[in-house]
């Protein structure tokens, strides 16, 4: 088993940015943006910044903290806590190596690379988080492998399987495959579809709405679901 994850671990072809190359320079905080859209963890450890802290009084020295240079914002990609740290002793600047990126999806995926290499360890909601954007990204699962430093078998297939055919209630078929343009289907399914990808990922990251319209919504739809029997296309 050790032996397959490390083959696993070896055949993974995303590399990354070379942040030995990076320009290194004091910028100001002020001037970084924190987007917190990209940022991989679920918050920011406000311990680990309050011992951060201690440790810069304390005189310690920490390495740059990764900007990324993106539609002309400076991007933090990794070092949020170092940064935060900082904010809380009042200091102003802070030491960045600086490197380009060509898109939101390039920031996010050498974010959760190097934040998953180091300091604290990702829970599996962030993990699992983290997959499932970098599969919508379009990253094949060679590359997912060395961003989020796991081993392909521990890596599930966050996609569902294809729904081929709907039974209503009424007992009519509805094929989820061949149905025209401007009928029934092709509309309701994919709004069904989107809200259920919505819900699961609310559900993944536990951050699921406490209101009452929505449990009354997700009563109503439990309650039209029994009623509609799915045939799932096999993979086999």
């Amino acid at each position: 088993m050790k032996e397959k994850i490390q083959n696993e671990m070896q055949e993974s072809s995303y590399s990354g940015k070379d942040w030995d190359k990076a320009q290194t320079k004091l910028v100001k905080i002020a001037d970084l943006l924190f987007d917190w859209d990209l940022y991989p963890r679920k918050e920011v450890d406000k311990q680990v910044v309050r011992n951060y802290a201690r440790a810069l009084q304390s005189g310690s020295i920490f390495p740059p903290i990764k900007v990324g240079l993106f539609n002309g914002q400076k991007i933090i990609v990794d070092g949020f806590h170092r940064a935060e740290s900082r904010i809380l002793l009042k200091i102003d600047y802070i030491d960045c190596a600086i490197q380009p990126f060509q898109s939101e999806a390039e920031l996010f995926a050498e974010a959760v690379r190097l934040n998953s290499s180091h300091g604290k360890t990702f829970t599996e909601v962030e993990t699992r988080a983290s997959i499932r954007r970098l599969q919508r990204y379009n990253f094949n699962a060679k590359d997912i492998v060395s961003i989020v430093h796991m081993p392909a078998s521990a890596i599930r297939s966050e996609s569902t399987k294809p729904i081929t055919m709907l039974t209503l209630p009424s007992g009519k078929k509805l094929s989820c495959v061949k149905v025209r343009p401007g009928k029934h289907g092709v509309h309701g399914l994919t709004c069904l579809k989107n809200a259920l990808i919505i819900v699961t990922n609310w559900a993944e990251e536990e951050e699921i709405p406490d209101e009452p319209s929505f449990r009354e919504l997700v009563a109503q739809a439990r309650m039209a679901l029994r009623k509609v029997r799915f045939k799932v296309q096999s993979n086999a």
